[in-house]
């Protein structure tokens, strides 16, 4: 989702909305404001706009003006699409700075707590959040869980869902791709870049294989499409609690490694990892340059303040270390 000032704009669905509400867009009109969006700021010419919006048409040049002026009436805002004399137009926002800023807004959102108890492995007590904008949705979503004893939220935004502050690693996401404002796709990539392990199920009624494909890519356990079989969601539910469990203990004990591994100065951390590559004391002193003696503290030090009693135990750490900062790198 695309933010130009009050107002949102889904180039792939083709949708926009202003405080929340569908704007009406003709097809003519949305095909200029998009050639405006991926002109990331650079101005228009309208030989180009007429040439795209209106192929092998021929029109008058006030048909153009006449679809800017609607767009700038629709978005609430004449600013955010300049004229410029004699060459076209051009968007007055940065597109792509407007699209980051709801993961920037809510970078801080979630403080899971590393010491939370664990749910049984059956997961019977993860509560399952739902974040759909449709009321029906969400209201029979709440009965049929009332119903099993689901332990369950309800949300009608993404925004609405991070603003609760939610501190447990132990919970999975009922999510609705098309949201109105930030899309479902984006929460799920906001709760990678957060280190948050729930594991999310989408709900669509119109999905595409293109979104699907990047759903799962991303890390989504299902697309349901609605209308879905009540008792194909409590069986999958089933399966993605129990997950939620795995993903939340494997979260808590990534999250202790790292503290612990917070507490290595900076030539512990060095001997570390050449303790771990299977160097011997003789070889790590010649490598950091300092005696076998000072190896050998160095490496006592490492094991009380990891609290490890085995040199595997060590490497299951570093590895550990390791599988967090490539994912955290590649968010």
């Amino acid at each position: 989702m695309i933010r130009l000032g009050n107002a949102l704009v889904s180039l792939e669905r083709r949708e926009a909305f202003l405080d929340g509400k569908p704007l009406p867009l003709g097809g003519r009109a949305f095909e200029v404001l998009a050639m405006l969006i991926r002109a990331n700021g650079r101005v228009v010419g309208k030989d180009e706009l007429f040439s795209q919006v209106w192929a092998g048409t021929v029109v008058e040049d006030n048909n153009l003006q006449v679809q800017v002026s609607l767009l700038r009436k629709m978005l609430g805002d004449k600013r955010l699409i300049q004229t410029v004399a004699r060459r076209g137009y051009r968007l007055a926002t940065d597109p792509a700075g407007e699209q980051a800023s709801f993961a920037n807004t809510h970078t801080e959102a979630f403080k899971l707590d590393a010491e939370a108890l664990a749910p049984g492995e059956d997961g019977a007590s993860v509560p399952v959040l739902v974040v759909d904008d449709d009321p029906s949705v969400r209201n029979a979503l709440g009965r049929l869980f009332r119903a099993q004893g689901i332990a369950h939220r309800l949300y009608a935004s993404a925004e609405e869902l991070l603003q609760t502050q939610w501190d447990t690693p132990y919970a999975c996401l009922l999510l609705d791709i098309n949201l109105p404002a930030a899309t479902g796709l984006e929460l799920q990539d906001l709760l990678g870049k957060l280190d948050l392990p729930w594991p999310v199920v989408f709900m669509t009624g119109y999905g595409t294989i293109p979104m699907t494909v990047q759903a799962m890519r991303a890390g989504a356990i299902e697309v349901l499409t609605k209308p879905f079989d009540e008792q194909q969601l409590l069986d999958l539910l089933d399966t993605v609690r129990a997950r939620a469990v795995s993903a939340g203990r494997a979260w808590q004990h990534a999250r202790q490694v790292k503290d612990k591994y917070g507490r290595l100065t900076t030539r512990e951390r060095q001997v570390f990892s050449l303790v771990v590559s299977g160097l011997s004391h003789k070889q790590i002193a010649k490598e950091i340059g300092t005696s076998e003696v000072t190896t050998k503290v160095h490496k006592k030090n490492i094991m009380n303040k990891m609290q490890s009693r085995s040199l595997v135990d060590l490497v299951s750490m570093h590895n550990v270390i390791d599988s967090r900062a490539e994912g955290q790198g590649a968010a």
